[in-house]
């Protein structure tokens, strides 16, 4: 039979001490994991979710019949942007505003210097690898609100 070589007998102390270490350890981790979600991810896309959502499906019509589309590429330290309309062509975008970041947290976002061009928008940026967001919002010439989140991934 397996026998101790310490000689010394295992006594409630003993197991308390470990069962304090072993559950201590599994607190202190989840706490830390706690912490860590609430200061990384702020949670909120809008004040107030009810009042957003009263006119959230007559807005989310009125984007859908404009019928643009519009794309995020980073390549060789540039952000380019466009958004055609159904046809393909640039679409008449108006009161265009941008901003970017991580998609899960604050700390990385920024508000890009986008230069217009014939094709859309372009803007010279240093991103780090990984999943980044581009917020893009504007109007159509008769008022009509247009919002796209576009996640795009910078390869390192």
């Amino acid at each position: 039979p397996m026998t101790a070589t310490t000689g010394k007998p295992l006594t409630g102390r003993k197991v308390l001490a470990i069962a304090i270490g072993a559950f201590g350890t599994i607190i202190a981790a989840n706490l830390a994991m706690a912490w860590s979600a609430i200061h990384s991810f702020p949670g909120v896309e809008v004040k107030n979710g009810y009042i957003a959502s009263q006119s959230f499906e007559a807005d989310r019509a009125a984007q859908n019949r404009l019928g643009w589309r519009s794309e995020a590429v980073y390549a060789d330290g540039m952000l380019s942007l466009t958004v055609n309309d159904a046809e393909g062509r640039p679409a008449p975008i108006r009161e265009t505003v941008f901003r970017m970041g991580r998609p899960t947290t604050e700390a990385a976002d920024l508000t890009p210097d986008m230069l217009a061009t014939a094709n859309g928008w372009r803007a010279e940026l240093d991103l780090a690898p990984g999943l980044w967001r581009l917020d893009v919002a504007g109007a159509s010439e008769d008022g009509v609100r247009f919002r796209q989140h576009l996640v795009f991934e910078v390869r390192g």
